[in-house]
């Protein structure tokens, strides 16, 4: 059995040449999981499937606790509003306008019976309705969704009792 000595510049070849290939693959692997969400009800579940359960054991929800967070799931302006006030809170001294979950509506949640519907209003617009139960309670939650061109994204978001976007007017 022969083995080949490999010199440095044939690492450097397979390293080129593996590194090429991981560049081709790459914007593929990309794409697919932007395809996974390319729909405004695929973008939906996407969010409320980590809300499934309990808050205080597996549930975690999403943490809005990055600028790039806040932006990858609200809209432009929304994102703007949600990040100047969590701004000027800190400058302030002070919590936030949102003292929830977004998502939710809640500080804490026991989701169960889950259920997605959306409707599209042309290309670039839907209006999702998010139906679960809190604790037992049957729950309703709308969100106004854009599509920015880079994917869904949600303009506002409607509980019972007020919407996010609501919460930057009135501060």
């Amino acid at each position: 059995m022969r083995f080949m000595t490999l010199t440095p510049a044939a690492w450097s070849r397979r390293g080129f040449i593996l590194g090429l290939g991981a560049l081709l693959i790459a914007p593929n692997v990309k794409a697919h999981a932007v395809a996974a969400e390319s729909s405004p009800k695929a973008f939906l579940q996407a969010i409320y499937q980590k809300y499934v359960g309990d808050s205080a054991k597996t549930a975690v929800g999403i943490p809005l606790d990055s600028n790039a967070v806040i932006r990858r799931y609200f809209s432009a302006g929304l994102a703007r509003l949600m990040l100047e006030d969590s701004a000027g809170a800190k400058t302030r001294n002070e919590g936030p306008a949102l003292d929830g979950d977004a998502f939710v509506g809640h500080q804490e949640w026991e989701i169960g019976d889950l259920a997605i519907d959306v409707k599209e209003s042309g290309a670039a617009k839907a209006t999702g309705t998010v139906t679960f139960t809190n604790f037992g309670k049957p729950e309703k939650v709308v969100l106004e969704l854009l599509n920015a061109g880079d994917g869904w994204r949600i303009a506002d978001i409607q509980w019972p009792d007020g919407s996010l976007r609501a919460l930057y007017r009135t501060k």
